[in-house]
């Protein structure tokens, strides 16, 4: 690994898939991140692991640079930008992995915006429904929710590796065909406390921000539980 500094706060690292630029401390690692995977080695697969076909002088073996498999050039002919790994260039990937790479960059480049920017949803318990700002904050780390008025003075900061679960309370299909999410609750456990529940909506006036929101926060929670299964989240 180089020890050269890229920018603050970051280095600069070279592995056999690549050049990464990783956060110098383990606490300011994304909580979508997900770690390089070992490389299968090439004495236990004789064959492509998606085509099945056997290598040889002129079928070469090439490993995919997210899950680590082993496949011929033609199932891994595909090279990506992967800032979920935090490749500092487009890298070699499998076709099934090029399809969940695509997924995830639009969340690195659209959905991530869009839960920084915030939006006004309505923060929901057994009696009550109050307009409330939620917001991830610029490091990702933190799902802020907050009165929208001096008559709520509410304010709720929950770790993003503190969310434990989440189900999705409602879709509202589009006119042009698509599907958003319009009420989630989220399950989260802060330390030394139980679980709780945050159940956010759309407001009934709600702009397109506001379910762009929640569809977005939905993903990020899907990345979020599989980045806990790969490389854990710590304390």
């Amino acid at each position: 690994m180089a020890g050269n500094s890229s920018s603050p706060g970051k280095r600069l690292v070279r592995s056999k898939s690549g050049l990464r630029i990783i956060p110098i401390s383990e606490t300011d690692r994304s909580p979508f991140e997900l770690r390089e995977p070992e490389w299968i080695p090439d004495k236990q697969s004789p064959t492509c692991m998606d085509c099945k076909e056997k290598f040889d002088f002129l079928k070469r073996r090439h490993h995919c640079r997210r899950c680590g498999r082993i496949c011929c050039a033609s199932c891994c002919d595909t090279r990506l930008a992967l800032p979920r790994m935090c490749f500092l260039d487009p890298v070699r990937v499998c076709s099934p992995c090029a399809q969940m790479t695509v997924k995830e960059n639009v969340f690195f480049s659209k959905d991530l915006k869009t839960l920084v920017s915030g939006a006004i949803l309505c923060l929901v318990d057994d009696t009550t429904s109050n307009l409330v700002l939620c917001r991830l904050t610029t490091d990702h780390h933190q799902l802020v929710v907050a009165g929208s008025s001096e008559s709520l003075p509410v304010s709720i900061t929950v770790p993003m590796h503190r969310m434990t679960g989440l189900q999705v309370g409602s879709r509202e299909q589009l006119v042009t065909g698509g599907c958003v999410v319009s009420a989630l609750m989220l399950q989260y456990c802060l330390a030394g406390e139980e679980e709780q529940d945050l159940n956010l909506e759309a407001p009934p006036d709600a702009s397109t921000s506001a379910f762009a929101f929640l569809t977005a926060l939905e993903k990020a929670m899907f990345m979020i539980q599989e980045s806990r299964a790969v490389i854990g989240t710590g304390e």
